[in-house]
């Protein structure tokens, strides 16, 4: 049986080109060249007799039987350097997705906290804007262990997932936008200004809560990303609706201030998420126990 496994070097330069979407980014993390990527992802596919790529001009894509393989892959290299990891004795990794916002403004401050628990844990952060259409191909990849997404339970089929924390959401500016409000400050005082807009953050409901019979608004600065908008106001742009979670930070060192008593609960919250089988890695459990407990913890 063990004989009609391909090779090694094989299943790598596959995981490589998958996780890449590249043959010659796989090729410079195998330091080989493009041309001995291509051979064995050739051989690779003659032993199987189909097809695992759809190479154009401009990107190389999973076929339906690549993405099938993919998963097995993955998994059995994961494995492999796991229990290599663990007899040479040197330091596990985990790869951790998140979005810069929430990386910057809630993760990045805690860590310090995990490594002096975990000292033989280092964590990768990747911290990139996500796409709305597909925010968990990295798991699907290899190209992440545990994904932090901010949704609702329905976004996340099949995955395992944690609950971590749920926002208000209240409006935020710089001091000095602040000040030109006027000294009697009520929530009318922004009509009129600039609202900084977020996609699927809407103002209607902050408007409801403090009072104000408004429609959303449909005009000012729209962002895709969070962290963009609440440096917007930061540097004196507008107001921005900002969730608790991401202002933490901005509102005790003065660089942002809230406006307003009244705020709103967000319809979504915060996720951890993973593929089942790696929940069960040592260091992945013991991320997501050290995270759900620094959440419970920020929540009180």
């Amino acid at each position: 049986m063990f004989r009609r496994l391909p090779s090694l070097h094989l299943l790598a330069a596959f995981d490589a080109v998958a996780r890449h979407h590249s043959f010659a980014k796989a090729a410079e993390e195998l330091c080989v060249t493009q041309s001995a990527v291509s051979h064995r992802i050739r051989a690779l596919e003659e032993q199987f007799g189909a097809k695992f790529f759809i190479r154009s001009k401009h990107s190389v894509t999973l076929t339906a039987q690549g993405t099938f393989l993919l998963g097995a892959v993955t998994e059995s290299l994961s494995t492999l350097e796991d229990a290599c990891a663990r007899l040479a004795g040197t330091r596990r990794v985990l790869k951790l997705s998140v979005g810069p916002a929430f990386a910057r403004n809630w993760l990045v401050r805690r860590l310090g906290a995990f490594y002096q628990l975990h000292e033989d844990i280092d964590l990768e952060v990747n911290a990139v804007k996500l796409a709305q259409t597909d925010k968990l191909a990295c798991l699907r990849t290899g190209e992440a262990d545990v994904a932090i997404r901010y949704g609702s339970k329905s976004d996340w089929p099949g995955l395992r997932f944690t609950e971590l924390m749920r926002s208000e959401v209240f409006p935020v500016c710089s001091p000095a936008y602040k000040a030109s409000l006027g000294d009697d400050l009520q929530p009318k005082a922004l009509l009129g200004k600039t609202l900084l807009r977020l996609l699927r953050q809407p103002w209607k409901p902050w408007f409801r809560a403090a009072g104000l019979n408004c429609e959303e608004p449909h005009s000012g600065p729209l962002f895709s990303d969070a962290a963009l908008m609440l440096d917007a106001a930061a540097q004196g742009q507008g107001a921005a609706l900002a969730r608790s979670a991401l202002v933490e930070h901005d509102l005790a060192s003065g660089r942002l201030v809230r406006l307003f008593s009244a705020g709103v609960p967000s319809e979504f919250a915060y996720y951890a998420i993973c593929q089942p089988d790696a929940a069960r890695r040592a260091e992945v459990a013991s991320f997501l126990g050290w995270l759900t407990a620094s959440a419970v913890h920020a929540a009180h």
